[in-house]
Order: C-alpha cells, then sequence, then structure tokens
C-alpha cells in the first residue's frame, strides 16, 4: 500500500506479483520474452488478464474478454499489430525476440535504424535554447537542491522498504558539501529543516564531497519525510516533466537538535 493508495484509494484488486503469473515480458530495447510463474499466487490475488476479465464480467462485457489463458491475449496482440505478428509463444521458448518481427519465419530486428528512420533516411535534428531556470537561487533561498533515488530502495520504498534494504539504508539523507556544513556549524547525521517557496521537509545531514558548495542532494524515498513537498510547479516546456532537479531551498537547524 503506497502513500496514494491510503489517501485516495476505495477499492483495492488483489494483483499477483510478476513471480505468480505467467506471460510475456517487453524491455525497452524492444525484446519480448516469456516469463512463467514460480510459486501460485499468494492469497486471493490473480494475475492482471483474469481481473480484467473478472471486470469486465463484472460489467456486462464478459463476451469481448472471454479470454482462458494469456496465449490467447497474446495472440490476438499480435493479429493486429504487424510488427509483433511472427512472435508466439512457440518462437519464444528458445529466448526472446525483439520487434519488428512481421513473420513468424523473421529473425526479429536487432537494431531498429541501420539505414533510415521512419520518416525517411534522414532525420530532422532541433536546436533547444537554453532557458534561465525559473527557480532563482537568493540570500533567502541561496542552495540548490537536487533530488534522486539511492541504489538501496526503488521510488517510495513501496516494496523494498519492506525488505533487508532497509536494514543498508535506513532513510532519506541530506548530502551537503564539506565547505557549506562548516560555515553552517552543521556535524553529520544532524538533523535539519530544508524549506523551499513550496514546503519543508526534515531529515539527517551527511557531509560528503561528492556535491558542489552551494548546491545539496537528497533521496526521495521515505513517506515521511515526503521531499517533493519542497519541488515546485515548474515543468520542462517539451516533455511536462516536473522540475526535480532544480529547486531554490534553505537550511535551518531543527529545533530541539
Amino acid at each position: 500500500m503506497n502513500e496514494t493508495a491510503k489517501e485516495f484509494g476505495s477499492v483495492f484488486l488483489p494483483a499477483a506479483s510478476s513471480f505468480e503469473k505467467t506471460g510475456t515480458f517487453m524491455n525497452a530495447e524492444r525484446r519480448i520474452q516469456r516469463v512463467r510463474k514460480a510459486i501460485e499466487p499468494v492469497g486471493d490475488s490473480k494475475p492482471d488478464w483474469e481481473i480484467i476479465c473478472d471486470l469486465a464480467r463484472a460489467v456486462g462485457k464478459g463476451k469481448l474478454f472471454s479470454f482462458r489463458s494469456p496465449e490467447e491475449i497474446w495472440n490476438e496482440i499480435r493479429s493486429v499489430w504487424k510488427a509483433g505478428a511472427g512472435i508466439s509463444y512457440e518462437r519464444l521458448e528458445g529466448g526472446g525476440l525483439q520487434w519488428p518481427c512481421p513473420a513468424e519465419d523473421h529473425p526479429g530486428t536487432q537494431i531498429l535504424h541501420k539505414t533510415a528512420f521512419p520518416i525517411g533516411r534522414q532525420a530532422a535534428l532541433r536546436l533547444v535554447e537554453y532557458r534561465v531556470p525559473e527557480e532563482p537561487v537568493d540570500d533567502e533561498y541561496p542552495f540548490i537542491l537536487n533530488t534522486g533515488r539511492t541504489l538501496y530502495q526503488f521510488n517510495a520504498g513501496t516494496m523494498t522498504a519492506r525488505t533487508p534494504n532497509a536494514l543498508l539504508c535506513h532513510g532519506d539523507f541530506l548530502d551537503i558539501s564539506t565547505q557549506d556544513a562548516r560555515r553552517l556549524e552543521l556535524s553529520e547525521s544532524e538533523c535539519v529543516r530544508v524549506r523551499s517557496r513550496y514546503g519543508e521537509a526534515v531529515l539527517p545531514i551527511r557531509i560528503t564531497d561528492s556535491v558542489a558548495p552551494g548546491e545539496i542532494f537528497a533521496t526521495f524515498h521515505t513517506p515521511d519525510v515526503f521531499l517533493n513537498y519542497l519541488t515546485g510547479p515548474h515543468r520542462d516546456k517539451f516533455v511536462h516533466t516536473p522540475e526535480y532537479k532544480l529547486t531554490a531551498v534553505r537550511i535551518e537547524r531543527h529545533p530541539g537538535m
């Protein structure tokens, strides 16, 4: 159960994990592979395709979702998807195949673009002019906060925080340079309040030379810290990604610490 589900969810469907279901996975290099369940679904959990078919029957659309196996679903997909038409379960027994694979005698496509692109032999490149960030650093908010992941946890820690990984990384931390820590008279592992124009968070510091003076870095895996409260509304104008990597903040001593 993650924080979004706790606050907004009212109906929860018992989905099986990848170790509890059979089907296909597709990765970022266009490779489609067979997966087979290692254990039976735990408790009342079911594979996604069974849940969707059950829901369809519940709303009177069962005839459109009368599948009996993941293979039947995959065969319908490749019947309408030319690029995957040649990727049968039988062929996948010998290993993964990369689409486009339009026929069952096609070997799959390891390199997608060798001599041309879908738009022609040449691709159009576009110059993107540098844009000054909308988040200014000033005397009140003198630090640039960059957020990211750590090796030991994944996103909000919904799954990984319930594993022995928690022994390797107990929670979020704030990396600060040796020079800035000395100037602010901060000690290793001391808790501080990080405040932006939009919110605040309290977390311990880690003094390191891996960040430059004036810059700080923090992870966002602990719901109790909720570091994303600090980030603002600014988004990239092309892909609309939030500006997680540049937030102006200040560091304050945490009361009582």
